[in-house]
C-alpha cells in the first residue's frame, strides 16, 4: 500500500511548470485583429500550438523559462503576455525512482534480518 502512495507521489513530481514571455508589437496584440491575440483565441489551453502560431506574428519574440516581469522590452513599442505549461521533469522523476528502489532495498532488509532472527527461536 505504501508503495502505491510513493509512486503516485513521485509521479505527480515528474512535471514542472514553464513560462514563456511572448513579446509582440501593440499591433500584434491588439484585440481587434492582432496576429498574437487571434493565436490565443484560436489556441486557448494548448500552449504548444499557440507558441508555434504566435512565432509566425512579425516582430514577436518568445523568451522560454521568463515572465513578463522577467524581461526587458520597450514598452512603447511592444506589449507581453505570459504562457504557461507543464512539462516532464526528468530529475524529478529519477529522484522518485531512486527513492522507490532505496525503499525497496530496506525493506528487503528488514525482512530478511526479522527472518533470521525468527529462525533462531523455537
Amino acid at each position: 500500500m505504501s508503495f502505491a502512495v510513493v509512486a503516485l507521489l513521485a509521479l505527480q513530481g515528474c512535471t514542472k511548470h514553464v513560462s514563456f514571455a511572448v513579446l509582440a508589437p501593440h499591433q500584434a496584440m491588439d484585440d481587434g485583429n492582432g496576429c498574437v491575440r487571434q493565436c490565443q483565441m484560436m489556441h486557448a489551453g494548448q500552449t504548444k500550438s499557440f507558441l508555434s502560431c504566435a512565432e509566425t506574428c512579425p516582430g514577436t519574440r518568445i523568451v522560454k523559462e521568463k515572465k513578463c516581469d522577467e524581461v526587458s522590452y520597450e514598452t512603447k513599442a511592444y506589449e507581453c503576455t505570459t504562457a504557461h505549461a507543464q512539462t516532464f521533469d526528468g530529475v524529478a522523476f529519477g529522484l522518485g525512482i531512486g527513492f522507490l528502489v532505496l525503499l525497496n532495498v530496506l525493506l528487503v532488509i528488514a525482512v530478511a534480518s526479522a527472518d533470521t532472527s525468527n529462525n533462531g527461536v523455537k
